[in-house]
């Protein structure tokens, strides 16, 4: 029997609200029901229904269960009957790709103690396999973090995981060799170093669409940097002041804070140091930021992650703190820090102090952003461990500003099914000016913490003027006009679809229903309303953005219309329906798509 643990948010959920502050705490909720000794946070849909779910692990000594938390349209379950949740082993760091290419997001979590890493296939409708007879589960290690990228730039998304302790301190590369299969790599300079590592980034730092590796390492030791030449080769960089300022760096988290087109780096550091950010210049060079508030306060710093909290066009970075003194018996609290680039004109940043966000004590470990309840802002989950023991968090997004916003995931096809190592461009007039935002699709945004989706605020623009997409694989695809408020899926070489449920800015002329039954098998209804005559076009798209069926193509009157769709002729899978709305006239266009699946 499935087991299931819910909390219904009319009879017992409280939110507590405090003066001015941008957010509250969501409890009781499922997710601070016990408490746990949790590391790394993922916000993930990985059961394909368009909202975000929420896997947390834990990481006590003797071993634990990791948390699954299946999202029902902002309601969390715990799920107990799945293999991720039913290990009990010292869980660290986790990521999750689709290293299969089969369109649902596979998992790999990693153990320290010198226990074997986890991996795990998705195989949908909420069920997965472990893969025992994997090399990358027959490799004990005290392992940090993990974090997946195509590095090789094949399609297939490999996994690197880094270690703190054990023989030598060397980390690992395991490169996807197809069919859900890996071979680990024992060869090259990313994997024959000896140091302690926590954090790993694959990132695009040079634009040139290969991914280059980035490493944070503690006990005072400089940063590894690898340049990523092509075909699987690697170059150290040693000359930058990302390699040579050492520190008790945990976490790295790249974004592009200052809105310049390339991908900027903040480390955290622990040990009562301060963090440090470094600014791209281009062509591997970077200048280190000494005079702002940000790298100016020194604390216990753990994980680290940029995200637009108030939609006005700039990245702000949240910070969680743990392991405070050498006995590890003093709480501390995390920050926030607001980037004043859209207001300002120059990147510096606003150290936030109301709110519980930053006023709740204890030990956090990872954490990541994520817009669970579709409302169009940023909301935050924190993984808490003070004492091995600690209620995690859910901090909901209370700052109501109207800034606009849009949430995009990308869908690979020659690139990998994720999209990892994918930049996406918005352009769009904020205050007047004309602002380029960039963001990439990652395995971690930092050490512990991961969100696929991108999300991006777009401040008082009534419309987006261009998105543009840079798959890994080769070639770029515009978007111009795009509507603000909601959430698209753009499929390489294909076309972006909305998905969003209820956030979308609705035209008046028409709406769209989600089918029911969804899951269904093999037949659904697709609902859609009209206030008046309108030429209507309803069609229905495969995952990578083929036509498989058109349902209508006429003229139709006001009213109710129902249309039935049959996939018996079809494989299971994701589908896209769209209905496109003229008038009579045959103008005044207006389109919009759901996400439906289909489980034979």
């Amino acid at each position: 029997m499935k087991k299931y643990l819910f909390i219904l948010p009319v009879l017992f959920l409280t939110v507590q609200l405090l003066q001015a502050q941008d957010f509250a705490k969501v409890s009781p909720s499922v997710i601070d029901f016990e408490s746990a000794a949790s590391r790394s946070v993922n916000w993930i849909d990985y059961d394909n229904d368009n909202d975000l779910d929420l896997f947390i692990t834990t990481g006590k000594q003797g071993g634990d269960d990791n948390l699954l938390y299946r999202n029902d349209n902002g309601i969390f379950v715990r799920i107990y009957d799945q293999p991720i949740v039913n290990d009990s082993l010292p869980s660290d760091g986790s990521s999750w790709g689709d290293f299969n290419n089969d369109g649902l997001p596979d998992l790999c979590v990693v153990n320290w103690y010198n226990k074997p890493a986890l991996l795990y296939t998705n195989n949908g409708g909420g069920n997965f396999t472990f893969k025992s007879a994997s090399p990358v589960t027959n490799q004990n290690g005290y392992s940090e973090t993990c974090t997946w990228g195509d590095y090789d730039n094949d399609g297939l998304i490999d996994l690197f995981i880094t270690n703190s302790a054990g023989t030598n301190h060397r980390n690992y590369l395991y490169r996807n060799t197809g069919n859900g299969n890996f071979l680990r790599v024992d060869t090259g300079i990313v994997v024959s170093e000896i140091g302690r590592s926590r954090g790993a980034n694959w990132v695009d730092i040079d634009n040139d669409r290969d991914l280059d590796l980035f490493v944070c390492r503690e006990i005072n030791q400089n940063e590894y940097l690898y340049r990523n030449n092509g075909n699987g080769y690697f170059t150290k960089i040693t000359d930058s002041p990302l390699t040579t300022n050492a520190g008790e760096s945990w976490s790295g988290s790249w974004g592009d804070y200052d809105n310049d087109g390339d991908l900027d780096v903040f480390v955290t550091n622990s040990g009562n140091q301060n963090n440090f950010l470094y600014r791209n210049e281009g062509d591997f060079n970077f200048t280190k930021i000494t005079n702002d508030p940000i790298v100016s306060e020194p604390g216990y710093n753990a994980v680290s992650g940029w995200g637009d909290y108030d939609n006005d066009g700039d990245l702000d970075m949240f910070i969680t703190q743990a392991y405070v003194g050498p006995s590890f018996t003093q709480k501390a609290v995390n920050k926030l820090y607001k980037n004043l680039l859209m207001e300002s004109g120059s990147a510096s940043f606003q150290k936030i102090t109301a709110g519980e966000i930053v006023s709740d004590s204890g030990y956090s470990y990872g954490f990541a952003w994520g817009d669970y309840d579709n409302d169009g802002d940023l909301d935050v989950a924190v993984a808490n461990t003070f004492d091995e023991n600690q209620k995690n968090a859910l901090y909901k997004n209370e700052l109501s500003n109207g800034n606009k916003w849009i949430s995009i995931t990308c869908k690979g096809t020659s690139t990998n099914r994720s999209a990892i190592g994918t930049k996406v461009r918005v352009k769009a007039t904020i205050n007047g000016n004309s602002v380029w935002q960039l963001q990439e699709v990652d395995g971690q945004s930092g050490y512990c913490g991961q969100n696929l989706m991108l999300h991006f605020g777009l401040g008082n623009t009534t419309v987006i003027d261009s998105i543009k997409v840079e798959w890994p694989a080769g070639g770029d695809q515009y978007f111009t006009k795009v509507t603000v408020n909601q959430s698209v899926t753009i499929i390489e070489n294909g076309t972006l679809i909305s998905v969003g449920e209820n956030t979308i800015e609705q035209p008046q002329d028409f709406k769209l229903h989600q089918n029911f039954p969804n899951p269904f098998n093999p037949s659904t209804v697709i609902n859609y309303e009209l206030t008046s005559f309108s030429n209507v076009e309803l069609k229905v798209y495969d995952i990578l953005g083929n036509e498989v069926e058109t349902l209508v193509n006429d003229l139709k009157q006001p009213g109710i219309h129902s249309v039935s769709f049959n996939g018996s002729s079809y494989p299971s899978g994701v589908y896209y329906y769209r209905l496109d709305v003229r008038n009579s006239e045959g103008v005044a266009s207006s389109s919009e798509s759901k996400k439906m699946i289909m489980l034979k």
